[in-house]
């Protein structure tokens, strides 16, 4: 404590005296008058000379933070705490209080001291080995920035090479095509001409000329106008056929899309956060290429013993939700079959599960799709409805009926706001499988036909193509084309 410091209570009134004493009960410097009136209290202050006062004292408070101004002297054992005579009142009632001087004699010879310090000293080392690791970051991330902007060079050269190539070729094509243009030109200018002058001919033959002279012409001409309509069908498929469309539509959306996933997975928090990300980051570009990888770590989780996994789907990238079928003794002592819908954690393996049988008397297990972050959408028993599960409050929320004749749903999945559900016809009905696309109020929104024999069905890009296969045969089919 410094010379200058001066009387905390005098300075209450306004006034200046430099402290040499302080007050252990009151937590503050006083000057040698107030010292001695703060012993002559009732119950008198603890009042020691101010070189004499620890580190300790001049930084730990005393003093209930809760309660202004009433001092810590008792001790709560139930909650391990230090309190005050209010806090016994408000929320220590049913406690055992012991007062601070009984609840701290003995401390010096406790175990409690050795616990904390061992604690203490286990944390400086922690400390140190955590800066040496954070010094260890500084320099890695900066050669992680130099290795990223030699990357970023690259990436720029080799992008600008392969525009600069296609905008030559886009010159190349566009030449080539206005010399194909002029060239049509020029003979769909002498087939016209052609036409009209074999048009002249066979009106003039057919008035004055004689029917032998017209036989001549007409099978003369005939020959002539099979050629020209061959060549102008040419020209025709030709000019249709033709076009520059090197950049498809939407291509820049999607590679400013993969673009701007660059760097989601950095991490530069701690040294062993950065490297769990470039190993992430790893990961996905390895995918592209031609080589054959090993599948990296997975992780398994297995039905109980009278349970059975059925179908499941992705909730997000951390949880996946799987239809659950369970062997249960009910209240009359027979075994029956419950099912279930469990959520399960990827990261900690913790489930959640909740009874969907109640309510369901049936329910197709070998399909199921999420269509938001709480709406499960499963296929009903008699393939006719779709059952909506809340997971939120765990319980059937809706039924969607669906109004297709002579077919039941087979699948369903979901593409944004939109279900789509695949439907095969009823037995001995002869209308083929269909595709067909519903709100979710169960409004028939559009409907597509699809051959025989379907068995499976996929959604890639973008869900504008499906696959279609059946036992013996692979189909390849552009929805998006067909509506």
């Amino acid at each position: 404590m410094t010379d200058n410091v001066v009387c905390a209570g005098c300075l209450r009134d306004n006034e200046e005296e430099i402290t040499v004493m302080w007050c252990n009960d009151c937590e503050e410097p006083v000057c040698r008058p107030c010292g001695k009136a703060h012993r002559r209290f009732a119950i008198p202050n603890d009042v020691i000379d101010i070189k004499d006062i620890s580190s300790v004292n001049k930084t730990m408070t005393k003093i209930c933070k809760e309660h202004t101004g009433q001092k810590l002297i008792f001790c709560c054992v139930n909650h391990d705490k230090i309190v005050c005579h209010v806090c016994i009142s408000e929320s220590h009632k049913e406690c055992d209080i012991n007062h601070i001087e009984k609840a701290a004699k003995g401390i010096k010879d406790s175990s409690t001291i050795h616990d904390l310090k061992e604690r203490i000293h286990k944390q400086k080392g922690i400390i140190e080995k955590v800066k040496e690791e954070n010094n260890e970051l500084s320099s890695k991330i900066k050669k992680d920035k130099e290795q990223q902007q030699e990357r970023l060079i690259q990436l720029r050269s080799t992008i600008e090479d392969r525009l600069n190539l296609l905008d030559k070729n886009i010159e190349t094509h566009y030449k080539q095509g206005v010399e194909k243009v002029s060239s049509n030109t020029e003979q769909l200018e002498s087939l016209a001409q052609t036409t009209q002058a074999n048009l002249q001919d066979i009106e003039k033959a057919d008035t004055e000329e004689s029917e032998v002279n017209l036989f001549h012409l007409v099978k003369r001409l005939d020959t002539s106008q099979l050629s020209d309509e061959e060549n102008l069908q040419f020209l025709e498929n030709d000019i249709s056929n033709m076009s520059l469309q090197f950049i498809p539509e939407n291509f820049i959306e999607k590679v400013d899309a993969m673009l701007n996933e660059f760097g989601h997975d950095a991490q530069t928090t701690s040294f062993k956060s950065h490297q769990s990300g470039t190993k992430a980051l790893q990961s996905q570009i390895q995918v592209h290429s031609d080589e054959k990888h090993s599948l990296g770590q997975h992780q398994t989780f297995h039905a109980a013993e009278s349970s059975k996994f059925y179908a499941c789907c992705f909730i997000d990238e951390n949880e996946v939700i799987v239809i659950e079928s369970m062997e249960e003794q009910n209240d009359w002592g027979t075994v029956g079959t419950t099912l279930y819908l469990k959520a399960i954690n990827l990261k900690d393996g913790k489930c959640n599960s909740f009874n969907i049988s109640n309510g369901c008397s049936d329910l197709c297990k070998d399909t199921l799709c999420t269509f938001d972050r709480n709406n499960i959408l499963i296929v009903a028993g008699d393939k006719k409805s779709v059952k909506v599960f809340d997971l939120e409050f765990k319980k059937l929320a809706r039924t969607i009926k669906l109004n297709i004749l002579f077919a039941l749903c087979e699948w369903v999945t979901c593409i944004e706001s939109q279900i789509v559900v695949f439907c095969y016809p009823y037995k001995n009905q002869k209308k083929c499988q269909i595709i067909s696309w519903i709100d979710y109020n169960g409004q028939l929104l559009k409907t597509i036909n699809l051959p025989d024999n379907i068995c499976d069905l996929d959604i890639i890009e973008n869900f504008q193509r499906r696959k279609l296969c059946d036992l013996y045969n692979f189909l390849w089919c552009d929805l998006y084309m067909l509506h």
